[in-house]
């Protein structure tokens, strides 16, 4: 009794609001079951199950702020919940907590009628791959296998999960996310460079001891593989979905998009990876496209000059040309030429129909480099200064 008032009495502390996690939408359960997706993550103080939300008493702040970005939008019991620092949104949630806290909790199994299951993905929210970590004094070996793994471009965290929590729990929860991999990393593993990596996709398996070089090619290659498999999946309902006559391995993406180039070390951006995927796979894709994919490169590029060559990296782009103006500027010396009096010009086309004839000209005519170049030119009164210069 004494050690429920003491839960109780922790779990209403307003000083301990910014270790409290709030969860939405909370499906029908006890606070037993609530508190078990939380115990992988750190020790759990106390909990508080009401109609539809409820809280749940962390050990420290920055413990309740990994449990949030973890747990949030995924699914529990058929009800996808939301979860958040209590302390970050108080004013968001008075209203809410002062009736929890006023509210008699003698009765820890209440139960309320479940919402329903909800139609959010919460696989797009895991990440790729945790580390689970069983003593804290591995801590910087964990961390640079995490820096590795985010070298390759997965989404990686480190657990520190509860000696009296199995293992087996703790991977269950991990997969039931979404999560790809799990690895475990002791003692031992650091003393012999190791570590054991569990596949929890496709065909589970786990790869206990294996040196640390040889367990990130393994993950590496076996994220490729499953990336690529995504990737035609989304091929196949693309093609499936689609109105438009494109050919059948080209997904419908868009060739012009709004999102800002992300720093080199994150990810690319979905739409992006899946038009790189498409390259690598040597699948054919549109002039767009391929567009795009140039320019997403160049500007990669250059954050890449900025990161080797710091401040030089500017003074070295100032001295490319573009290939754009100089495509321009002979345009303009070709038309700028004075004319000279008296001079009888002769028809490169005498007709429409040679023009036509002209492959080359209409190939040339549909680069879009070209297009771009005349459009500049057509924004500007150089149309009336040919008019004077080349009168007959």
């Amino acid at each position: 009794m004494a050690e429920l008032n003491g839960k109780n009495s922790i779990i209403r502390n307003p000083n301990l609001s910014k270790s409290r996690v709030f969860i939405g939408n909370l499906p029908i359960c006890t606070k037993e079951e609530l508190e078990s997706i939380f115990l992988p993550y750190g020790k759990v103080l106390g909990s508080l199950v009401q109609k539809n939300f409820g809280f749940v008493q962390m050990e420290s702040e920055e413990v309740a702020n990994k449990v949030a970005s973890a747990l949030t939008k995924s699914t529990f019991k058929g009800n996808t919940i939301t979860v958040r620092n209590a302390g970050v949104h108080k004013k968001q949630l008075a209203s809410d907590a002062n009736v929890s806290l006023s509210v008699s909790n003698a009765n820890s199994t209440r139960q309320t009628k479940s919402t329903g299951p909800s139609i959010h993905n919460s696989i797009a929210n895991c990440n790729d791959c945790e580390i689970i970590v069983v003593d804290r004094r591995n801590t910087k070996y964990a961390e640079m296998i995490e820096e590795r793994l985010k070298f390759l471009h997965l989404r990686v965290d480190v657990l520190f999960p509860n000696a009296d929590v199995p293992l087996g729990k703790v991977l269950s929860n991990i997969a039931s996310r979404g999560c790809l991999y799990a690895i475990l990393i002791t003692t031992q593993h650091e003393e012999h460079r190791s570590i054991t990596v569990n596949i929890l996709h496709g065909q589970p398996a786990e790869h206990r001891n294996m040196p640390v070089d040889d367990a990130i090619k393994l993950i590496d290659e076996d994220f490729r593989k499953s990336q690529r498999a995504k990737t035609q999946q989304r091929i196949i309902a693309a093609g499936n979905s689609s109105t438009l006559h494109l050919p059948q391995s080209v997904p419908i993406i868009p060739a012009v998009a709004s999102y800002v180039v992300p720093p080199l070390k994150e990810r690319h951006p979905d739409a992006m990876q899946t038009l790189l995927d498409l390259l690598a796979d040597n699948l054919p894709l549109t002039v767009l496209q391929y567009d795009r994919i140039i320019k997403y490169l160049q500007e990669r590029r250059e954050l890449q000059m900025k990161v080797e060559l710091g401040d030089a990296a500017e003074e070295v782009n100032t001295n490319v040309p573009d290939p754009e103006i100089e495509l321009q500027k002979k345009i303009l010396n070709i038309l700028n030429k004075p004319s000279v009096a008296e001079t009888h010009y002769d028809l490169l086309y005498p007709s429409l129909q040679a023009v036509k004839e002209d492959a080359r000209l209409l190939e040339l005519l549909k680069d879009i480099r070209v297009q771009k170049a005349l459009d500049a030119l057509m924004d500007t009164n150089l149309l009336s200064t040919v008019e004077t210069l080349m009168k007959f």
